[in-house]
């Protein structure tokens, strides 16, 4: 499983299950705040915070005569989290945005990094050299 199913299973089990008012299937919370934000009718989800053990993830109740409340669930990951970044000369020579990078599981990024080493060191590389000129910039 790559981190961004990891993430897609965790968050929709979590927020089916907070609409429903129930406790959280997974992960660890706080109780009393479970419960002031069960008084509040309206759930959605709010950021996702990476560290390299574990995700919180964030929901946002709502109700308008008591303002909203917030709830962070933290849940471990089968996996350490690495973030990997856009290499320097990616962003000065063709990058025109504000990627810097994104968080992957360790074997995850173990195994793009393999992918782009086959790419530049093998005969596979060859094959760049006979296609046509891509444009110099992303418009």
């Amino acid at each position: 499983m790559i981190l961004r199913e990891f993430i897609r299973e965790n968050l929709k089990t979590l927020y089916e299950a907070l609409q429903k008012r129930q406790n959280p299937p997974a992960g660890t919370y706080d109780a009393e705040t479970l419960r002031e934000c069960f008084r509040r009718t309206q759930v959605q989800t709010g950021t996702t915070h990476y560290f390299p053990d574990r995700v919180v993830f964030e929901f946002i109740f709502t109700e308008p005569s008591l303002g909203p409340a917030v709830l962070s669930i933290t849940v471990p990951t089968p996996e350490p989290i690495v973030y990997m970044p856009v290499p320097d000369w990616v962003v000065e020579d063709v990058w025109q945005g504000d990627v810097t990078g994104s968080f992957r599981f360790r074997s995850e990024a173990e195994q793009l990094i393999e992918q782009f080493r086959t790419q530049l060191f093998s005969e596979q590389n060859l094959a760049y050299f006979e296609r046509h000129r891509l444009p110099k910039r992303r418009d």
